[in-house]
């Protein structure tokens, strides 16, 4: 599982879906959730997951060809080449971050160490948790102890 920290930026509701913006390194990410979750608020500092079959690769930029909004460039660190599935490895601007793909598509866009890459992250592939830090924790732990 992939994970970087991010901060909340923004939320948008309607009846339906919620859009959260959250910022990752000057890289602004864009979530859709059914509902907001009840602890988010602007300005909370979160880990965000993204599972390494989630995460789309194309070769070279792609903006505006596809209806995913979030892309992140990096370069291909280092890569794993199955008889099925390929894993990448990819310096971004949130981190490292590793995707899955078919060994097809890994050698139909022949890839390799140190080519440049956009990763593709659909808004409803990524997952949100509050980013606790260890004097959070502990001052969590002790409500909840002292109301026991």
């Amino acid at each position: 599982m992939n994970t970087f920290s991010a901060k909340v930026e923004d939320i948008k509701s309607d009846p339906f879906f919620s859009c959260i913006t959250v910022r990752a390194n000057d890289m602004d990410l864009k979530l859709l959730k059914t509902e907001v979750p009840k602890w988010l608020h602007i300005g909370d500092e979160v880990e965000c997951r993204v599972q390494e079959a989630a995460i789309a690769i194309c070769k070279g930029a792609k903006e505006g060809s596809v209806s995913i909004e979030n892309h992140l460039s990096g370069e291909l660190q280092h890569f794993r080449k199955g008889i099925v599935l390929s894993e990448v490895s990819v310096d971004t601007p949130c981190g490292k971050l590793n995707s899955l793909i078919t060994t097809d598509a890994f050698e139909r866009m022949e890839l390799c160490e140190g080519c440049n890459v956009t990763l593709l992250l659909k808004a409803v592939d990524i997952k949100l948790s509050p980013l606790i830090d260890s004097i959070s924790y502990e001052k969590c732990k002790e409500n909840l102890y002292q109301a026991n």
